[in-house]
């Protein structure tokens, strides 16, 4: 059996957030104001580039649902490849 040791938590070294796949689709949503929007291209298997349609809706659908103020929709845009996000403010009915 291995030797456990109790610290103080001061002195257990911070956690260090790593970057995830989505990291840039949510910090682009979360700069977004009311009667905005912005163009995500979905995913291109040559260039690497973009996000699949259901992790934009993923993604946007939980930030909508964790937010208290706004609500994020997505409208696809079939004529370039991508889907828009649109933020607005959620009505309190």
């Amino acid at each position: 059996m291995s030797a456990i040791e109790k610290v103080s938590i001061s002195d257990v070294p911070a956690r260090t957030s790593r970057r995830s796949k989505t990291s840039p689709l949510r910090e682009a949503i979360l700069e977004l104001n009311p009667e905005e929007a912005c163009f995500v291209p979905y995913y291109n298997e040559e260039s690497g580039e973009g996000f699949k349609p259901s992790t934009v809706a993923q993604v946007a659908g939980r930030m909508s649902k964790d937010s208290n103020e706004f609500r994020y929709s997505v409208r696809s845009d079939a004529s370039r490849n991508g889907c828009y996000i649109l933020c607005s403010v959620k009505s309190d009915g």
